[in-house]
């Protein structure tokens, strides 16, 4: 996510109203990730054929949501069975492992990009030991009956408390050049504007899942190209309304608050898809699109977008650097909060490895925004929150970096520069002349650890 810093006299003429106010917001996934097409799989056709019991379901709990027969979202090769595990590699693991059961081992034990991917948690320690006992032993075929052999159950299809009657996609499908390992490519999408509505809830409408990685939606406050053009960045001007990747909920949001559009909000959107054909197909295509359930019966709350984190850190040359940033929210701003949060965007680029970030609040309770431990580029995607931020209360948001480049890198917008944002969806909207969404992050005081 790039664009320009926000000049710091901003943030100099926001503190000083609220003082005055007060006096008077993988591509390729190494065990051959990619995307394969229909009748490439190896496997037998049944799930979980010849696994134990114990491997088999923490295959169906982690991995089963991309690797399933025939694979789907970027992954090159099922892992549904046990001659899964025993075929020959795809992708980058090509010649680096004998089999695919091997690339496994080195992708969950993996600190640059772990499987399985956020927003799933590594896999703790005894459901490594058990996988690499069983891989390491040649992976012995088993006649256990094990039951229970639907998928993972992560993809696009959902079931929602409402019916979309807005969809947002592409006026033309794309087709992914059959040369090209990754393309990032935003299409701008009007959303309608005659009247006053809510968005009231989120979902993908999924076209293609061989190629689809993940899709931001953003609002954008200008037009936006419809035609899809290249671009491996978001703007900052750009909002963050929601991201999906595999194992993403749709965003359902609280019966209090709405994300509004009509005729004085503008109701310019972009998709950015992120495409993944690491297998090389011709002419896969793909319209995938967002389904907005939206409502002109208003609720009593807007809602909007605001950004946690800091900006001003280097990173040292082959070091690992964690840095924590503190906003708190100070009595002079008792006319702008509380308000409720209800999602967060952990946003790093290439070098991010974690983020940690969470309230603490007036009384000393720790209350968790997002925690992502195994922060991976390639997958980006929102949580669910439920918590309020009030006076008395900070935000703090921990970033850690490893810094391979071989040079020292700081903030910036380029994806070899490096960003430390949690951006968090919230209501009431803050309705004030001297804020920016950006301020939060902007204004906090970060220090190394």
């Amino acid at each position: 996510m790039h664009r320009r810093a926000l000049p710091r006299w901003m943030v100099v003429v926001f503190l000083a109203p609220l003082a005055a106010f007060a006096c008077s917001d993988d591509a390729d996934d190494g065990t051959g990730a990619g995307a394969a097409g229909a009748g490439s799989s190896t496997s037998s056709g049944t799930p979980g054929a010849g696994l134990p019991c114990d491997v088999k379901t923490i295959l169906q709990e982690n991995c089963w949501a991309c690797h399933t027969d025939p694979p789907k979202f970027g992954a090159a090769m099922p892992l549904v069975d046990r001659d899964d595990l025993l075929a020959e590699p795809r992708g980058t693991a090509k010649g680096t492992f004998a089999t695919v059961g091997e690339a496994v081992l080195a992708r969950i034990d993996s600190a640059e990009s772990s499987m399985p991917p956020p927003p799933n948690l590594p896999l703790d320690d005894a459901k490594k030991a058990t996988l690499r006992a069983y891989i390491e032993a040649g992976a012995p075929e088993s006649q256990a009956a094990c039951g229970g052999d639907g998928g993972g159950g992560q993809g696009g299809g959902y079931d929602l408390p409402c019916t979309p009657d807005v969809i947002l996609k592409p006026v033309a499908p794309y087709e992914m050049p059959q040369q090209s390992l990754d393309e990032y490519v935003c299409f701008g999408v009007e959303a309608p504007s005659d009247i006053a509505r809510h968005i009231t809830a989120i979902a993908p409408d999924i076209d293609n899942e061989t190629i689809l990685h993940h899709i931001l939606l953003l609002q954008a406050p200008t037009a936006i190209s419809a035609q899809g053009e290249p671009c491996d960045f978001v703007n900052i001007d750009w909002k963050l309304i929601y991201a999906w990747g595999p194992g993403t909920p749709p965003l359902v949001l609280p019966q209090e608050a709405g994300f509004p559009i009509g005729p004085n909000e503008p109701g310019h959107f972009v998709l950015q898809m992120h495409y993944n054909n690491v297998m090389g197909l011709a002419g896969e295509k793909d319209q995938t699109g967002m389904g907005l359930c939206t409502t002109d019966q208003l609720r009593p709350n807007d809602a909007d977008v605001m950004a946690f984190g800091g900006t001003e850190f280097e990173l040292g040359i082959n070091q690992s650097t964690t840095l924590a940033c503190n906003t708190p929210v100070p009595p002079e701003a008792s006319f702008l909060f509380p308000v409720t949060i209800f999602q967060a965007w952990p946003h790093m680029h290439q070098l991010g490895r974690g983020m940690d970030t969470y309230i603490t609040k007036a009384g000393g309770e720790v209350v968790p925004l997002a925690n992502v431990p195994n922060y991976d580029f390639e997958y980006q995607v929102t949580y669910p929150v439920n918590t309020t931020l009030g006076v008395g209360d900070s935000v703090t948001t921990k970033c850690t970096w490893d810094n391979t480049t071989g040079g020292p890198v700081g903030f910036g917008e380029g994806t070899q520069d490096e960003m430390c944002f949690n951006f968090v969806s919230y209501y009431p909207r803050i309705n004030f002349d001297q804020w920016h969404w950006l301020l939060p992050a902007y204004g906090a005081t970060c220090s190394y650890e």
